[in-house]
């Protein structure tokens, strides 16, 4: 028996409302295509200024990253400040940081004109050194350079020598803020309804015909529209060449975040978000309730499929939350993805005429994806916005991150090779037990075997059907990873997310 998966996270206790498959041709002005936080925002925003909106997802709504998220509202990018002036000058680095900002006024804003119960608040951040370490003199010169920059730029940022929890020098922002992401959605997705916006779960998009209108085709059906906004997590090729969608894919990284839910005394850290300068970074998110916080607490993030195992991961994590917070009754775990990009900025904006596309949040899911959501309604109806320029889809790959470029793309060519010299890890399928997956030998080759717990077994290609690097097992996710690109897959062959679009091959059992 493999070691037991990990938990839904936190946010799971919320019911979300269900939707219909498409089982018939529409007509609207908008198709958005994926329904998480991004998809939903957009359908929403589109619905308040009367555009006739169709929202569709391959599985459930918000049943993908959206749900994974740590819940963090906050405008400090995941690429610290001052390498953002550094790269991009200073006054793109406060348009980005102001762009995050104006995400969670408008989060904000949509809690109160829905009456949505998210259990919103604004709550400090902290930004810090790494706990049980020494504080470098450069990494202090560098908070306090932040912290100066921040303030230059108006933001509400105060170098301390000491920060709550950490008790290390580090930065306190004002107005970040947090909230239940799945009760924020359940209430955005409830105004669509009454608006009379059409949502469609379990319909994947298939194709796309380039006219006037578009015709987009999904779920054997077709959609008539005449913009397409594409919302899913790793953007789909739409009316994208694989080529071009590869070579764009090239500017992307995939990234999965481990995370623990734990309880904790009453008073032992005070509400707020906390996060640490080292890399991969440690993060925090405290909640107050009447009898006990409730810590959200992760990190040990790295590339998709290239976890040793993922068992360990959390393993390593665990040891650190009680190093931190020896007082930490442990609930909960789960893991979730992330898109970091070569730049350190994400692309929104525009791929292809009338195609607009949104990825590369990093850790800034939900601030940057209803960021993507005000730019998406501002290009459908020709408004201008202050972010078209610094995040255009088309800007230089190399533009502010060649070296980080090339270190990503190195990945590729290393994994595709390595996995095919990699032995099997068993002779044959009845070494997998109930609840595991592995790369066995069947039949003279490698295929990925998996046994659910009632004892049937899926024998899979392993090859990714992205770009044929063989997918890793991870034990704690369950889940078929592609060390390559970060594509995910059920245990079953079914994409979780991409690049990947097609299913791995089921094999004859």
């Amino acid at each position: 028996m493999s070691p037991a998966p990990a938990n839904p996270s936190l946010w799971m206790n919320v019911t979300l409302p269900e939707f219909p498959a498409l089982a018939a041709d529409l007509d609207v002005d908008v198709l958005v295509v994926g329904a998480g936080l991004t998809g939903i925002t957009t359908a929403y925003l589109l619905l308040q200024e009367g555009v006739r909106v169709a929202l569709i997802d391959r599985e459930k709504v918000a049943g993908g990253e959206t749900s994974r998220t740590t819940a963090h509202l906050t405008y400090v990018t995941d690429e610290r400040l001052h390498h953002l002036a550094s790269k991009f000058g200073a006054d793109a680095a406060r348009k980005f940081w102001e762009a995050g900002a104006v995400a969670i006024d408008t989060i904000e804003t949509i809690v109160e004109t829905t009456g949505n119960d998210a259990q919103f608040v604004r709550v400090p951040g902290y930004l810090h050194t790494r706990i049980g370490a020494e504080p470098d003199r450069k990494d202090i010169d560098n908070l306090r350079k932040d912290a100066e920059l921040a303030q230059s730029f108006g933001f509400d940022a105060t170098f301390t020598e000491s920060t709550p929890y950490a008790r290390t020098p580090g930065i306190r922002f004002a107005q970040q803020a947090k909230f239940h992401p799945r009760l924020y959605l359940k209430g955005l997705l409830n105004a669509i309804a009454n608006k009379g916006g059409q949502v469609f779960e379990h319909t994947a998009l298939q194709s796309v015909e380039d006219g006037d209108p578009m015709i987009v085709h999904a779920n054997g059906r077709k959609i008539r529209c005449k913009y397409l906004i594409i919302a899913t997590h790793n953007p789909l090729m739409g009316k994208k060449g694989a080529l071009t969608a590869t070579l764009f894919q090239t500017k992307l990284a995939l990234y999965t975040s481990y995370v623990i839910g734990a309880r904790l005394p009453v008073g032992t850290v005070p509400e707020g978000l906390y996060w640490d300068t080292s890399d991969p970074y440690e993060y925090l998110r405290i909640e107050e309730h009447e009898d006990h916080l409730y810590a959200v607490f992760g990190g040990e993030d790295v590339k998709t499929g290239q976890e040793r195992n993922a068992e360990e991961v959390f393993d390593k994590l665990t040891r650190r939350l009680f190093s931190v917070l020896p007082e930490a009754t442990v609930e909960r775990r789960w893991l979730g993805q992330v898109v970091e990009t070569d730049d350190g900025m994400p692309f929104i904006g525009e791929n292809e005429e009338r195609e607009f596309i949104a990825t590369g949040f990093c850790g800034n899911g939900y601030t940057l994806g209803t960021l993507s959501a005000l730019m998406a309604r501002d290009r459908f109806l020709e408004r201008g916005n202050p972010w078209v320029g610094l995040l255009a889809v088309n800007r230089s790959p190399f533009h502010g991150g060649t070296w980080r470029y090339v270190q990503e793309n190195v990945d590729y060519p290393y994994h595709f090779v390595r996995g095919r010299l990699q032995p099997a890890d068993a002779e044959s399928a009845d070494e997998i037990g109930r609840g595991e997956g592995r790369i066995v030998h069947h039949e003279g080759k490698k295929v990925a075997a998996y046994r659910d717990d009632a004892g049937q077994l899926t024998l899979l290609a392993p090859q990714c059907t992205h770009l044929k690097c063989l997918v890793k097992w991870n034990s704690a996710a369950r889940t078929w990873d592609c060390p390559c690109h970060g594509s995910r897959f059920h245990p079953t062959g079914a994409v979780l997310s991409g690049p990947a679009e097609q299913p791995l091959k089921r094999l004859h059992e």
